[in-house]
């Protein structure tokens, strides 16, 4: 295990306020979970306080987006290195997944490869991607977690997605944001292109998103757990991906309270916390569904 002080943890957070909040709430379970590691945030501002262990500076930019995680392999300090999306938390130590990813030089967590005939939501015609681009299936992840070292392979991998992205309107690849296409997108077509067909599957066992989940989302980050039904499988992640609309969840709000007081809150307050999410959960639905009546009339009137 002596070799682990090679490894480092980075996350990125810039721009509005929320998203230093989320990194703060990620750094707070990393030293409650994986205490002894390097914690670094690549990030706009100039004081992040001792949560973190490293800042490395970001020149505030206007359009801010999930592009620039296809610059992570130049922002690291560290020779091998653990990046984890700031809207994340750790339920749990994950030693043992860790040591798994190491076996390469990159990976995301890849379960699922597409092929002609699929579709994806970021990728017009994934199988003429797939053929302009001369690779093999395409490796479909979230991007919550990369494990990469200092290496030539890994140097390439960034490098090609950057040049991926130059092609994105001859490959048919759509703008995740504002600031352009996804790195997920990038990096998967990048490693399409190198040809690159193994990579590390975690079993559920260290990353998840509750996207396209079913049920309640059980997360203790005080005891160490969580557990969820994702697309039908049980899966026990030590690591929660709160990405896209799961923001305000209140398994997500419990936690960042919890390991801000570092201790459990009452059940009175988690109570509320679930009761509130779950009106404003209706207003937006009933908002939507008034939005469908009344707007063919608005239409015809005007």
């Amino acid at each position: 295990m002596d070799d682990l002080k090679k490894i480092g943890f980075i996350t990125m957070a810039f721009g509005a306020d929320k998203y230093f909040h989320q990194a703060e709430s990620l750094a707070r379970s990393l030293r409650r979970h994986m205490p002894g590691f390097r914690i670094a945030i690549v990030t706009d501002r100039e004081d992040v306080g001792s949560l973190f262990d490293i800042r490395v500076p970001i020149d505030p930019v206007e359009i801010a987006g999930t592009l620039l995680k296809a610059d992570l392999y130049h922002y690291s300090p560290f020779e091998e290195t653990f990046f984890i999306d700031a809207d994340c938390i750790v339920a749990r130590p994950f030693h043992e997944q860790l040591e798994q990813i190491r076996q390469y030089d990159f990976s995301p967590i890849v379960t699922k490869f597409l092929s002609a005939g699929d579709t994806d939501l970021w990728i017009r015609n994934v199988g003429e991607a797939i053929r302009r681009v001369d690779g093999t299936p395409f490796p479909k992840f979230n991007g919550g977690v990369y494990f990469y070292r200092k290496s030539r392979f890994a140097e390439e991998v960034f490098a090609t997605a950057h040049a991926i992205n130059a092609r994105s309107e001859e490959l048919g690849i759509l703008d995740f944001d504002k600031s352009g296409p996804g790195e997920e997108t990038l990096l998967g077509l990048a490693l399409s292109q190198m040809r690159v067909t193994s990579f590390y599957d975690d079993g559920g066992r260290l990353m998840r998103t509750p996207l396209n989940s079913q049920g309640a989302v059980h997360l203790d980050v005080i005891e160490g757990s969580c557990q969820f039904v994702k697309e039908g499988h049980p899966v026990s992640p030590a690591i929660c991906h709160f990405c896209g609309d799961w923001y305000d969840h209140p398994a997500y709000l419990v936690a960042q309270q919890e390991l801000m007081a570092g201790r459990k809150i009452s059940r009175g307050r988690k109570a509320y916390m679930q009761a509130t999410y779950k009106a404003k959960r209706l207003n937006a639905r009933v908002r939507r569904k008034l939005t469908k009546i009344l707007a063919p009339g608005m239409a015809r009137a005007s």
